[in-house]
């Protein structure tokens, strides 16, 4: 009997040696899924300057010609294309077009014009633009037969189709071809970009493309009132080390429905002073105009973006990661 009783003891003892504590468990689990943007920047509403009469407070001239009765083309002289469903994809009213020939007739035989290359649908709607607005990478402008005091502006709109703020990073600048030095020199070129973003935007409003203000009295000329800077001095100071500084890089287009005009200004220099020319008649200069008669230029401007954030923190570090 006693033996029974301690072989039961045995077995119960050893039951409870291969017993464990229970816990209480749980988990949190973290599933991501990340999907990356798009940095994407068009030009659209390629124009002559002057066409929304009082939507952005255009006034001026689209054209110094000199013509009387006041030398320049009147404000909104040329009118938006009305061709349908394309409205934004014409220069002009083929209409104006045509009455700014019968201006000039008898006067010169001056020609322009300006497209978009290879444009195709910018695949979303900004503002007041519909599905049919074409966008492009890329403008193409040819000027003919300009003389001295000949000035004209183009307008284009820049949008940004894609999802993140994009910031004007650099400008590259490359006279391609040339007939000689005084054709560079005579030929000069404005740009200035006004925002069209709604509310209190601090950005909002005229803003040169090029820090102009340290440059050299020789590097520019005034026509119509507007500062143009030679192509020659823009060649010099695009490829040398103070580039970076000529270039506004406070630039951005952002991504929530709003765009920016851009103003292109190309104007030969009037030059009455006979720099480059025998000047006017109340003091020749002697100079030989065939220099710069009959003569071609070719120049390309490519707007660099980048996207609008830094590499790193203001700091240099990433410390705060770990405290």
């Amino acid at each position: 009997m006693k033996r029974k009783i301690l072989a039961c003891v045995l077995a119960c003892a050893t039951l409870f040696l291969g017993m464990g504590y229970a816990y209480w468990t749980d988990s949190l689990q973290l599933e991501t899924t990340a999907t990356t943007g798009e940095l994407e920047v068009k030009f659209v509403d390629l124009a002559l300057y002057g066409q929304y009469a009082g939507a952005d407070n255009e006034t001026g001239w689209a054209i110094v010609d000199g013509i009387a009765p006041n030398g320049y083309t009147v404000d909104w002289f040329f009118q938006r294309g009305s061709d349908g469903t394309a409205n934004y994809n014409i220069i002009a009213d083929p209409e104006d077009l045509q009455a700014y020939q019968n201006r000039i007739w008898g006067y010169t035989h001056t020609t322009f014009g300006a497209m978009l290359v290879n444009p195709a649908d910018i695949g979303v709607t900004i503002d007041d633009y519909g599905p049919t607005t074409k966008g492009s990478n890329k403008i193409s402008i040819n000027m003919n037969k300009i003389y001295p005091g000949f000035a004209q502006v183009y307008q284009a709109d820049i949008v940004n189709t894609g999802t993140i703020a994009a910031k004007l990073a650099d400008i590259e600048f490359d006279v391609t071809e040339y007939a000689n030095q005084a054709t560079k020199d005579m030929i000069g070129v404005s740009m200035e970009i006004l925002r069209e973003y709604a509310g209190n935007n601090p950005q909002e409003g005229h803003v040169p493309v090029f820090h102009t203000n340290n440059l050299a009295a020789a590097d520019k000329f005034t026509l119509g009132g507007v500062e143009f800077i030679r192509l020659s001095a823009l060649e010099n100071l695009m490829s040398g080390p103070d580039a970076p500084s000529l270039v506004n890089e406070e630039i951005y287009v952002l991504p929530d429905n709003c765009r920016m005009d851009l103003y292109i200004g190309i104007a030969m220099d009037p030059d009455k002073a006979g720099n480059y020319t025998s000047g006017w008649t109340g003091a020749l200069s002697g100079k030989d105009d065939a220099v710069t008669e009959n003569r071609a230029v070719k120049f390309d401007v490519e707007f660099l973006f980048d996207q609008f954030n830094l590499d790193k923190p203001a700091n240099g570090d990433n410390n705060h990661l770990g405290s």
